[in-house]
């Protein structure tokens, strides 16, 4: 039912009414709805650690199987170059014998760590350390983290282990750092034949087989 006092009420007096009605503002009942507030996840130093370390980093069962992994890990996974469908390295991977291998030597305990270079791209190597703890039976923590080329210093060092000349060494410089031989050749102005000849003296020389075989020793050794 409708105040008659108020019908024909002046403005202000409307609006006087109507605030001695509600009360004052801190008095007045508010019926906007309370934002929702949901508990903030709570992690360990250790958990926020491995989620936003710039190394890719895996938690593997002793089968290869991805069991948790952090956002750079993912990313590669994202790309196909590991990790992808729950398994770190797929089946037809050409590193995956040698993974098995290793994982094998870890579940019996004969080895704690191993390290793997395996190729990511065409002039991509990547370097895969994997070690098992005590504390965590039947797992295995895996990093990945890209191969830098090797300077003149880690170069003489390979090569001095190896007896590599002079001329060698400065051909496994240019291939650690992703040149073809017909780029070596060029930039060190000798024919395509004699850079051959040097790459057939260094495989003999390190006791391996092609140029992949050169660099993944080369890169393990660095």
């Amino acid at each position: 039912m409708i105040n008659q006092d108020i019908v024909g009420a002046p403005v202000g007096m409307l609006d006087d009414h109507l605030r001695g009605e509600m009360g004052p503002p801190s008095e007045r009942r508010s019926f906007a709805r309370s934002p929702i507030t949901r508990p903030i996840p709570r992690f360990s130093e250790a958990e926020v650690w491995f989620e936003n370390d710039e190394t890719a980093r895996f938690v593997l069962d002793l089968n290869g199987r991805v069991l948790s992994s952090n956002a750079a890990a993912r990313a590669l996974a994202a790309c196909g170059m590991l990790g992808s469908g729950g398994v770190f390295i797929c089946s037809s991977h050409r590193n995956r014998l040698e993974l098995d291998m290793l994982l094998q030597r870890l579940a019996d305990e004969r080895e704690k760590a191993g390290r793997i270079l395996f190729r990511a791209g065409d002039d991509a190597w990547c370097i895969l350390d994997i070690v098992t703890a005590p504390e965590a039976p039947n797992r295995a923590f895996a990093s990945v983290r890209p191969v830098k080329p090797l300077d003149e210093g880690k170069v003489a060092a390979v090569g001095g282990v190896f007896g590599l000349t002079r001329v060698e060494k400065s051909v496994l410089v240019r291939l650690t750092s992703g040149e073809a031989p017909k780029d070596i050749s060029r930039k060190m102005d000798m024919s395509i034949h004699t850079v051959r000849s040097h790459l057939r003296s260094i495989c003999m020389r390190m006791g391996v087989k092609g140029i992949n075989g050169v660099l993944r020793l080369s890169f393990l050794m660095a």
